[in-house]
């Protein structure tokens, strides 16, 4: 599958986001400039309006508190709290933005090997009692990876670790079990558009991770990556977006809104660049196709 990369403008309102490693002009000799789509940063201006990301009317989202709106609270004897409030989460401000309808297949404290148990396998195992096979969706986002780096949970070889017959026999690794998230998918919608989304830059942030999920747009079919540790903001304690975003280890509900505009803003740019691949996303889910 070809994925070109092209210049894009994006229409309506905009707000400049610091990107991490995407080089100025005055870094550039005129060689490069000749080639400068290729420094494009897909979010350098986050647009509040969702452009092309409002072609899908039905989304998956698949992740941890991050992933949930969770909010940490202090409780009256001054511990902490936390709360997975879903009307607050980036993938419903997503809904909220483009009419469509979504599902959280997403918890507080979520791995990716822990993810297949608690939605897939028996989902009567995860807080709300959500089966992510019920009701397949047109698109998923997958947003899993600061658990299993917290807890330390072996990375793994994409190369070594994922059947591509038979996802059962998957390694137990992150590079296994992530590649069989998607795979699960792809049983119950083939089509469905699945953008997977690296841990942003913070302090621990492991780059073997977000390998892994740059690997899963090469290893399959219908996949895309949202690289949020290349293009978005620094989450690191002290920045400004985490000053601005963030209450505690957790951000606030401003923060997911951002959330939802950069995400919104890199769906429609990756659309824009690859319109051939996403012609047919009316069809996904029914027996038409062209």
């Amino acid at each position: 599958m070809k994925k070109t990369i092209l210049a894009v403008v994006l229409a309506g309102s905009v707000l400049t986001a610091q990107a991490s490693n995407v080089m100025s002009d005055s870094d550039k000799n005129i060689g490069e400039m000749v080639s400068d789509s290729l420094f494009e940063n897909p979010i350098g201006m986050v647009s509040q309006h969702p452009g092309y990301c409002s072609i899908f009317h039905s989304w998956g989202f698949i992740g941890d508190s991050l992933c949930s709106g969770e909010h940490e609270y202090h409780k009256p004897d001054g511990s902490k709290g936390y709360i997975d409030l879903y009307d607050y989460s980036w993938g419903q401000r997503i809904c909220s933005a483009t009419g469509a309808k979504g599902e959280n297949y997403s918890q507080g404290g979520e791995t990716v090997r822990g993810w297949i148990e608690h939605f897939w396998n028996a989902p009567k195992n995860n807080n709300h009692n959500i089966d992510a096979k019920a009701d397949p969706k047109q698109a998923y986002i997958i947003a899993l990876g600061v658990n299993d780096t917290y807890r330390k949970h072996p990375v793994g070889d994409v190369d070594t670790d994922v059947n591509l017959q038979d996802f059962t026999k998957n390694a137990q690794t992150y590079a296994g079990c992530y590649a069989g998230i998607i795979q699960r998918i792809q049983t119950i919608q083939p089509n469905a558009k699945i953008f997977v989304v690296t841990r942003p830059r913070e302090q621990n942030t492991n780059e073997a991770y977000n390998e892994v999920v740059r690997r899963m747009a090469i290893l399959f079919k219908n996949v895309y990556v949202i690289d949020l540790y290349k293009y978005a903001p620094s989450y690191e304690k002290g920045k400004d977006f985490r000053n601005q975003f963030f209450l505690g280890g957790h951000m606030n509900a401003a923060g997911y809104e951002y959330t939802a505009w950069m995400i919104m803003t890199y769906i429609d740019w990756i659309i824009r660049n690859n319109m051939k691949d996403f012609e047919q996303v009316a069809f996904i889910g029914t027996k038409y196709q062209y």
